[in-house]
């Protein structure tokens, strides 16, 4: 497990790397008309990495590169939303992040749906595999699914109030994140 640690480290790092280097330009610039759905995006993909990261570093025993490979994709789709998080180019007129999230809400959300449901499908066969009741699964598997769904809505929400209802939806899940890391 120590060597795909260490290529997660380096997969992850490259993603915050790419991610600060854009905010970085984007607080240099000057034609930069601020909005707050792509910065709290860039902010929700940098806690999905962290916790990525976390949960991954927590992770003790051997790994097959079979069972690598899924976890692979995960990482791939991260680098890439953090990739997409902030621009990586400001023009020399403007740049407006509210027409920058528009324009790439869908690839955004496909993104990180695709990295949810990676990791989502493999707690609801393991959840599902458990000898509890279907109330218990039900509990179990039913704020992730949605979770899952809300994000999958979100690549099709083009109205501001329901992208803020969205985000602010997600903005709980550091909250319970946290508190599933206490126990």
């Amino acid at each position: 497990m120590e060597q795909a640690l260490v290529f997660a480290s380096i997969m992850l790092g490259v993603a915050i790397a790419s991610e600060l280097t854009n905010l970085h330009h984007l607080l240099r610039a000057k034609q930069v008309i601020w909005h707050w759905a792509q910065p709290a995006f860039a902010i929700f993909v940098l806690l999905n990495i962290v916790a990525f990261w976390w949960g991954a570093a927590n992770n003790e025993g051997s790994i097959s590169f079979a069972r690598f490979l899924p976890i692979l994709l995960q990482l791939v789709l991260l680098v890439l939303l953090a990739a997409v998080s902030l621009p990586d180019k400001i023009p020399d007129d403007r740049l407006d992040l509210g027409e920058y999230y528009q324009e790439n809400r869908r690839y955004q959300w496909i993104l990180f749906s695709l990295y949810f449901w990676s990791i989502h499908i493999g707690f609801v066969a393991r959840t599902l595999a458990l000898d509890i009741s279907a109330l218990d699964k039900v509990a179990m598997l039913g704020p992730d699914t949605i979770a899952g769904l809300i994000a999958f809505g979100m690549i099709f929400a083009q109205r501001w109030r329901w992208i803020a209802l969205g985000f602010a939806f997600f903005a709980l899940s550091p909250i319970a994140w946290a508190a599933r890391t206490l126990g």
